[in-house]
């Protein structure tokens, strides 16, 4: 008997079909970086466990967007903004509520999307962040988004049993359901170019614009108005000073989404303008601790890469150009995540990351790092 594919196999080669319909200029980056992906056990493992996870989400709605966006991270608030005029005019109005700068382009604000129901790539080859920052390369957004999911959920289970929460109290699904979307408009704002560097994404409501993104698709996608405070809260947290900031990443989230944030449950007006509607569910602030994993894995990937380049250019003995260094960050830390790495440097030094290296089988140098680009 044929067996039946599993769930990964039925999502990459979904993979493979968003890419055969992206922009000619992206479509060589994105497509050599999901070749990296595929080659990821990590990251592999990573995404599968996500998709199990979103899959089995009692809540309808959370899964349907979860899986959803697992599947094909292309988002839908923007089809209310196909035509140029009214990307145009939501620009202005974020610039004008101070939550743009004017200086940001509509070109910037608004990356590239491939005819619908395409996405620009898919989630598994997307990084964690931009080129040098953590996960920054193929793979890592599914490594980083799997890591916070597990860390939501743990702290689920630690509330519950420090503090005696009756089970289901804290809503787990919330939760996870939270750490696996918010980063999902990644794989639009990030994308791939030919010299293995990255699209720019600008700050819209003082934070990186995935998460003003998000927060617009979850408000498209007629998510509870709570749980979207949840999702808002991932880089900063709901309660005291830092409120003010989820309440401006809301405000740019509505206003994407063509909502207002009053009537929508999400906000009202106070003494000094807006404050949520209600208090912070406690499932916010576990969102926004689980969001912590860029401690460690930030600064972790300036060493590493740092010291890739100071390795490969010692073996061939001459400087090598910006793009076969780049590549060579992505393609050995599909293979080995920089935070593998960096523990094994911190613990042995230079020997101990060659060592990492030769054990797996890794090359410094391939012919595989070298771009049409060259470009330094």
């Amino acid at each position: 008997m044929r067996q039946a594919p599993s769930s990964l196999s039925r999502a990459l080669v979904l993979c493979a079909g968003l890419l055969s319909t992206t922009p000619a200029l992206a479509q060589a980056g994105n497509a050599r970086a999901l070749a990296l992906a595929r080659t990821s056990p990590t990251a592999r493992t990573a995404y599968a466990d996500l998709l199990r996870t979103a899959r089995g989400l009692r809540d309808k709605a959370l899964r349907e967007a979860t899986v959803g966006l697992l599947e094909n991270p292309r988002p839908t608030f923007t089809e209310r903004l196909a035509l140029p005029e009214a990307r145009e005019r939501v620009r202005a109005q974020l610039v004008e509520q101070g939550l743009l700068d004017a200086a940001v382009t509509l070109e910037q604000l608004f990356p590239p999307l491939p005819p619908a129901p395409a996405a620009p790539q898919p989630f598994l080859s997307a990084p964690g962040q931009a080129v040098h920052g953590h996960h920054g390369y193929p793979g890592g957004l599914a490594e980083h988004t799997a890591f916070n999911t597990r860390s939501g959920l743990a702290l689920v289970q630690d509330y519950e049993r420090v503090y005696g929460f009756a089970p289901g109290t804290l809503r787990s699904d919330w939760v996870a359901a939270a750490a696996i979307l918010h980063d999902a408009m990644k794989p639009w704002v990030l994308q791939w170019q030919p010299d293995g560097g990255l699209t720019t994404q600008p700050r819209v409501g003082g934070t990186a614009s995935h998460h003003a993104f998000i927060v617009a698709e979850a408000l498209h996608r007629e998510l509870p108005a709570a749980f979207v405070v949840v999702l808002a809260s991932a880089h900063e947290a709901p309660l005291g000073p830092s409120a003010a900031h989820v309440v401006d990443y809301l405000r740019a989230g509505a206003l994407l989404a063509g909502v207002d944030p009053v009537e929508a449950g999400l906000l009202r007006k106070g003494g000094q303008g807006f404050e949520l509607a209600a208090p912070a569910p406690a499932e916010a602030v576990i969102h926004h601790l689980s969001d912590h994993d860029y401690v460690l894995t930030d600064p972790a990937a300036g060493q590493v890469e740092a010291l890739l380049d100071q390795l490969a250019q010692a073996e061939a003995g001459a400087p090598l150009p910006g793009s076969r260094l780049r590549w060579m960050h992505h393609r050995v830390q599909a293979l080995v995540p920089g935070v593998v790495l960096y523990t094994a440097y911190a613990r042995g030094g230079e020997a101990a990351v060659r060592t990492a290296l030769r054990e797996r089988h890794i090359p410094l140098l391939s012919d595989a790092d070298a771009s049409a680009a060259e470009a330094p």
